[in-house]
């Protein structure tokens, strides 16, 4: 029977996004925005409170980041009271200079230090920093808080209405999905072995990036896993093993390949025996779930640091700032601050820097040609900027130089309907953004810098850590540390180093068994033995 090409391109889509988590999230922040500005604007409030409105619709999208949905409806339940709040505080200080900027700062701090309350903590945090941002963006004042009030209310309950009734998540739906997305790159990454066994001039490179691609998906399902709220009906463990050792064979044996193709005489690892197929089957509702231990979080005075350099960077960004211009420093600012989220240490911070960067000066001339089409025309320019907007959730986080692409346009699609852009507001923007850049590494390196081997010894479960002992050859130092350590199954999927010759060097933590591990489970979704 011929293969349904239609059902063959729904896999394709739904592996290049596991479990369609972005497509989600910019489904969600779009409809949110629309349902946000209709509402504004037919109750005919004025166009500050509706930039208000509109940029919290966004943020209650940016700022959730909890993978099962009752954590999510939690966050954003939480995060209502906070934004509230830091947008008051903005307001009410908005007279008060110096006040508003040192209110600022200490609001920085404590952002930065709430990450260390996990998930929850970092997204709250996340909602006062953008709260305050806006009041200073805005330029909102005290006799606006009623209606901003009403403007947030608003967005808040838009968003509820886009995540639990327009676009909709179950636990057990997320996981089908991104079971389906680690199936289908599992094919993948096989195909790519077995035509680099047929034929050595396929190319490792390919085998290679499939098998990372692969092992990216393997820890997206740990990590749904491991987060699961209590009571929740899946048997976690047997799962996570399944994926693991699923993941832990095609590695090992996409080594063999490549390490077969540049040397011929040694072992391809091509032959496999056949046992009876083994199916990755969803547990059924009467399975309790079973989790491993946690990963053992970093104790308070890694966030301490991490707050202290964070607020060194804004200060710094804001003294600047007010050099380059009086009226926009709050841009240095947003920089100092992003180029610090999910970073570990210095590295992270340069290279978040520098891609900032990039998407800014990129996204400069994209959103004026934008504007430029959209002159006088409304409708069109709200068109574009609902596109940037899905746009910068879509786009995956890895390649945060487009994220920031579209952030600026969609920056410039606000203006152009605020009547306000030009382009020397948006060079501004850009030095402003190479300013709070460099900021951030500056504090980085002067404000107790991190090294690689500090989050060793702080956060053992760290990839990069993982990463530093693969370079370093250390081939069974990764995996004493790990055991010692007690990294468990939450980072199991463990990059250890290869051997000499090994193109590849990612291979979980778990117990291997033999080339029928893939061999069960390839043949489960094909229905035919390798």
């Amino acid at each position: 029977m011929a293969a349904d090409p239609t059902a063959s391109l729904r896999e394709r889509f739904a592996a290049a996004d596991p479990g369609l988590l972005r497509l989600a999230a910019g489904l969600r922040a779009a409809i949110g925005l629309t349902l946000t500005l209709a509402a504004l604007t037919a109750l005919d409030q004025s166009s500050v409170v509706v930039l208000s409105g509109g940029f919290t619709a966004v943020v209650t999208c940016l700022g959730i980041s909890d993978l099962h949905p009752r954590g999510q409806f939690r966050t954003l339940l939480a995060g209502a009271p906070v934004t509230l709040a830091a947008l008051t505080a903005g307001a009410l200080l908005a007279p008060f200079p110096l006040a508003s900027r040192t209110a600022f700062l200490l609001l920085i701090f404590a952002a930065v230090y709430a990450r260390r309350f996990q998930r929850r903590g970092k997204d709250l945090g996340i909602f006062a920093f953008m709260a305050y941002f806006l009041s200073q963006f805005a330029d909102l004042q005290p006799h606006q808080l009623q209606e901003l009030t009403w403007a947030l209310t608003i967005a808040f309950t838009a968003a509820a209405v886009a995540r639990l009734g327009l676009v909709p998540a179950t636990s057990y739906g997320i996981l089908t999905r991104l079971s389906t997305a680690f199936d289908t790159r599992l094919r993948d990454a096989e195909q790519a072995r077995q035509d680099l066994l047929t034929d050595s001039t396929a190319g490792a490179r390919r085998l290679r990036r499939r098998l990372e691609r692969l092992h990216a998906s393997a820890l997206l399902i740990q990590e749904f896993l491991n987060e699961a709220p209590a009571g929740h009906p899946r048997d976690a463990m047997t799962e996570l093993r399944r994926t693991a050792r699923a993941d832990a064979t095609a590695q090992r044996l996409g080594a063999h390949a490549i390490r077969a193709s540049k040397d011929p005489a040694a072992p391809s690892a091509g032959a496999a025996p056949h046992p009876e197929p083994i199916r990755r089957a969803h547990p059924t509702e009467r399975d309790p779930i079973v989790l491993g231990p946690a990963t053992p979080s970093a104790g308070p005075a890694r966030y301490t640091r991490q707050a202290c350099q964070v607020t060194a960077a804004a200060a710094l960004a804001m003294l600047g700032g007010h050099l380059i211009s009086p009226h926009l420093w709050y841009w240095a600012v947003a920089t100092a601050w992003v180029v610090f989220i999910n970073a570990e240490h210095t590295g992270d911070i340069l290279l978040q820097s520098g891609r900032r960067l990039i998407g800014t000066v990129a996204g400069v001339p994209f959103g004026y040609g934008l504007a430029v089409l959209a002159a006088g025309r409304p409708s069109l320019a709200l068109a574009f900027l609902l596109a940037c907007v899905f746009g910068m959730f879509y786009t995956p986080s890895r390649s945060y130089w487009a994220v920031t692409f579209f952030i600026t346009g969609a920056l410039s699609m606000v203006l152009a309907l605020l009547d306000t852009l030009s382009p020397e507001l948006l060079s501004l923007r850009i030095q402003e953004t190479a300013l709070g850049a460099g900021c951030g590494i500056l504090a980085a390196l002067l404000v107790v810098p991190t090294r690689v081997r500090t989050v060793a010894d702080e956060h053992p479960g760290a990839s990069s850590v993982l990463n530093r002992c693969r370079w370093r050859g250390a081939r069974g130092r990764c995996a004493r540390r790990g055991r010692r350590r007690g990294l468990g199954l939450r980072r199991g999927l463990l990059l250890s180093p290869p051997r000499r010759g090994d193109a590849v060097g990612c291979r979980p933590a778990v117990r291997h068994e033999n080339a029928a591990d893939l061999s069960g489970r390839m043949a489960g979704l094909t229905g035919q033995p390798l």
